[in-house]
């Protein structure tokens, strides 16, 4: 199991990159300009990641996607629960 963190848009080299590196019990953490990915809920990690994909609420906030991500109803942490996460994973991967 491994923690994935991406800082860069859903459409960057990056995100192409951890989505092929996905696991089936991997989890997703969506912080920076990663967070964008709730304008489109079509990126295809949406589905690859079902329940396992979160957004940093401090990073949509200041981006002023807090009520974009409500409305779709995505999952999202607050910095506690960032902190949660890396505490129950043996391995993390930050995607720049």
């Amino acid at each position: 199991m491994i923690l994935h963190i991406l800082t860069k848009a859903p459409g960057s080299s990056a995100s192409t990159q951890m989505q092929q590196a996905i696991g089936g019990q991997d989890t997703v953490l969506l912080i920076e300009e990663a967070v964008t990915a709730a304008l489109d809920t079509s990126w295809s990690a949406w589905q690859q990641c079902q329940s396992r994909i979160f957004l940093l609420s401090e990073d949509l906030a200041s981006r002023g996607l807090a009520s974009v991500a409500a409305k779709n109803e995505l999952p999202t942490l607050e910095l506690q629960g960032f902190v949660a996460l890396t505490e129950q994973y043996e391995k993390t991967v930050t995607w720049y």
